[in-house]
């Protein structure tokens, strides 16, 4: 190049000695080894501008030839600039890092560390990551970013050395890189540059890494034993010293003090602890504590590295083990950091010491326990899983059993069914006339529901519902409760899964079995099944034998009251038990006392229990006229009377008292007079006559009693009171006859304090009330051919008007059907 032409377009030529562009290596190889090359060549291998004698300097003589120039300089020449790519050519900065891979889908394994290389290059301010590759590692490992100028944020500013550090975050595109440490090249050239480094870090380890090479290691092996094994076996086999030990955990919450047994076996020197269940439960039922094993008594220092996880110990860790010298009663040892007090032990572990070891066992320490209030358990609520019974059974045991069946009710009862005839309480006009046949199973109280084929119905007839224990409308989610027997009957409205059945109808059977279990069912219920099949022609052998029945205990009675008679005049009491109406009976047992309820029907379950209870004395009783012969007496019947003969309805005082229809009786309030507002018109003068202590009871003399001889009358003292002139003293009637002056009180107290069934009763005493259909309509039933509206006949037995029954009116019209 020509340097006296002056640097224009057109002024410059090309040199054609040059023929090689190359850059030299900066490198040089002398016996196999790599030296820096100290000479600088320009490209191509040519001299410098520096090497040339246009920038050789006056001092240097050697150099300095003036012949070969045109003059001399006026001023020396500048030194030709390095470029800054050739003077950082191979110079990188080398920063070890690491990041935390995550992993999915795999138990073992939740991360795995990878270390990689961040590179940055000082000739051009290049960033590229390369990983070490490992073998048979199955990563893709090498580069894992392209060299290139990493933008550092938004604002286009990239990576550059100056930001690089030890222990610093870097992140390359999204992806986080921690720098541990950097090789010594880029220590010395950052701290040359001005920047002081952080301390360098330790890699952090792989947890799966060390596992599988922990696998790799091999276990240190045991040294063996000297002790003969076989013979100790055969010595001590069976003999075990046996200890009554105590564990103190009151400071813990839900502790308390717990009793255990320590057995140490001889044959090998291990011990077990075992467990001590109590009746009270609470704890899981674990047979052991602590299972066969040796217990450690002392162990070495456990070095820092040590991990703190590890559970089982090796003899390389325990220096001592516990031995029968260590076991002494009323001192404590150390189980697996659980102290335990040696309360006792047992006569052949006494022995033992005594003959082998020359120590005598001290006495049995006592340990008081404290005894603690135990609370009422609260069943929990149904969780919706199952049965409310599955439900009730995971409260008693950790793992649940089964509801207890009752077997004998269901080998008595089995593939016994009450069959009822059922229709769909339709809405739809599709609906009407489909017939269902309901069958409840005595064996086991299921339900099940089968709808009767018919022709061209366009419906799939066949299983309705399957066998399963229906629950009452009104009754606890929690605690339901289930239909028995005793809630079906003719005109019973049965909800099943939003559906209405109505019973129109049962089998012959279903009476039967009524019939032979009336302590099961109400009366009521009774006598609607019995008149349905007496409409129906079902009972006429049933009623001829009633008749035949009947007819030979009015003989009998005739004949009895005509020998008793015949025997000896009536006297004074037995004449004033005629004037009462009582006439050669008895009256029936009490009932049991029952709590106060809302309804006057009692469950089917509690029938049973009140018929194993109770013990009538009379069995053989005729009822009175009006009452049935298949039930008990009802709530509305004060006394049964047992009578051989026709009773003197001319002698009965009537009284003046008012009778209110089912569901119109006054309802009870808190107000003082609610009591003497109830009260009959005569009740203030049988008061009075009280007070004056006259016998407040007025009988009309029968007319077998006024056309009396009346002797013995006269020659009878004169007693105070109308029943005086017969010999009956009023102050002679027992306590338990006469009312106390607090009645009324202990009535309205007893009214107030009427529990609630369950908060579904109360639910449902807030609906609205219906009105019932008037008493006219039930006088006047509308005429039809059959069903429970029908007229009746003469073969039918009615005591009382069904609209007072607990049933529906059966003078409904069913005008749906039109």
């Amino acid at each position: 190049m020509a340097w006296g032409l002056p640097k224009l377009p057109g002024l410059a030529f090309a040199d054609p000695t040059k023929t090689q562009y190359h850059i030299r290596s900066s490198l040089r190889y002398y016996q196999g080894h790599r030296f820096p090359d100290t000479v600088i060549r320009g490209p191509g291998g040519t001299a410098t501008d520096v090497d040339s004698n246009a920038f050789a300097l006056p001092e240097d003589s050697v150099n300095y030839d003036p012949s070969l120039t045109y003059g001399r300089v006026k001023q020396p020449a500048l030194p030709a600039v390095v470029p800054h790519w050739v003077h950082y050519d191979k110079r990188c900065l080398n920063f070890t890092a690491f990041f935390k891979q995550p992993v999915y889908d795999n138990p073992n394994e939740n991360y795995r560390v990878r270390v990689v290389n961040i590179v940055y290059f000082l000739e051009d301010d290049t960033l590229t990551v390369m990983e070490p590759r490992v073998k048979n590692s199955g990563l893709w490992q090498g580069r894992l970013v392209k060299r290139g100028k990493i933008p550092k944020n938004d604002l286009g500013d990239c990576w550059h050395w100056k930001d690089l550090d030890v222990g610093k975050d870097i992140c390359i595109y999204g992806k986080v890189f921690h720098t541990v440490s950097c090789d010594f090249f880029t220590k010395e050239w950052l701290e040359s540059q001005g920047l002081e480094l952080s301390k360098e870090e330790d890699l952090p380890v792989d947890a799966f890494a060390q596992k599988e090479r922990w696998k790799a290691v091999r276990p240190p092996q045991k040294t063996k034993s000297h002790d003969d094994r076989l013979r100790r076996y055969l010595e001590y086999d069976g003999k075990v010293l046996t200890f009554d030990v105590v564990w103190d955990d009151r400071e813990s919450e839900n502790g308390d003090l717990r009793e255990y047994k320590l057995l140490y076996f001889l044959e090998d020197d291990t011990i077990a602890v075992k467990e001590l269940h109590d009746g009270r439960g609470g704890k899981d039922p674990f047979p052991l504590l602590l299972k066969k094993t040796k217990l450690p008594k002392k162990w070495t220092e456990k070095p820092v590295s040590f991990p703190s996880t590890v559970m089982e110990t090796t003899d390389a860790e325990v220096t001592e083990y516990y031995a029968p010298m260590d076991l002494i009663v009323g001192q404590t040892i150390f189980v697996l950091g659980r102290r335990f007090l040696l309360s006792d032990c047992d006569n052949f572990t006494r022995n033992y010491y005594k003959t082998m070891l020359n120590i005598d066992q001290p006495t049995r320490i006592e340990v008081h326990h404290e005894t603690t209030k135990e609370f009422p358990k609260s069943l929990p609520p149904h969780i919706g899983i199952g049965s409310p019974e599955d439900t009730l059974q995971s409260c008693f045991g950790l793992l649940p059993k089964p509801p207890h069946k009752d077997i004998i009710k269901y080998n008595l009862n089995a593939n016994k069914y009450l069959r009822y005839l059922c229709e769909l309480d339709w809405i739809h006009p599709e609906d009407y006339g489909r017939r269902f046949v309901l069958a409840y199973s005595l064996a086991d109280g299921t339900v099940k529901i089968g709808e009767i084929p018919r022709r061209n119905s366009g419906i799939r007839e066949g299983k309705f519902l399957k066998p399963m224990r229906l629950q009452m409308p009104d009754s606890d989610p929690n605690f339901p409760t289930y239909f028995t027997p005793d809630k079906f009957y003719i005109g019973a409205i049965v909800p099943v899964f939003k559906h209405r059945f109505k019973i129109i109808g049962c089998d012959l059977y279903v009476y039967r079995y009524m019939s032979a279990n009336p302590e099961k069912f109400p009366p009521e219920v009774i006598d609607n099944v019995r008149n349905y099949h007496m409409r129906e022609g079902n009972l006429k052998d049933e009623l001829k034998q009633a008749i035949s029945n009947e007819q030979a205990a009015e003989t009998r009675a005739q004949l009895a009251k005509i020998g008793q008679a015949a025997v000896a005049e009536p006297n004074a009491m037995e004449r004033c038990l005629m004037a009462l109406d009582v006439v050669e009976g008895s009256a029936t047992p009490p009932r049991p006392p029952t709590p106060p309820m809302t309804t006057n029907l009692i469950s089917y379950d509690d029938s049973l229990r009140v018929t194993r209870q109770s013990k009538p004395t009379c069995e053989e009783i005729q009822p009175l006229r009006g009452i049935l012969r298949s039930g008990t007496a009802r709530e509305d019947h004060q006394k049964v009377v047992c009578f051989s003969g026709p009773a003197a309805d001319e002698h009965r005082e009537h009284r003046d008292r008012p009778d209110y229809l089912s569901g119109q009786q006054p309802q009870f309030d808190d107000s003082d007079d609610f009591c003497v507002k109830q009260k009959d018109p005569g009740s203030k003068e049988r008061e009075e006559r009280r007070a004056r202590d006259e016998c407040p009871y007025q009988i009309m003399p029968s007319a077998q009693l006024v056309n009396g001889t009346g002797e013995e009358s006269a020659d009878s003292p004169q007693l105070p009171g109308y029943l005086g002139s017969y010999g009956v003293d009023c102050k002679q009637i027992p306590e338990y006859m006469r009312l106390s002056s607090d009645a009324y009180e202990k009535v309205k107290k007893l009214r107030r304090d009427v529990p609630e069934i369950s908060p579904a009763a109360t639910r449902v005493s807030h609906y609205p009330h219906i009105p019932e259909t008037a008493m006219e309509s039930c006088l006047n039933p509308p005429p039809q051919a059959s069903g429970p509206c029908a007229p009746l006949k003469e073969e039918d037995v009615a005591f009382a008007c069904s609209h007072i029954d607990p049933i529906k009116p059966c003078c409904e019209p069913d005008k749906r059907k039109t």
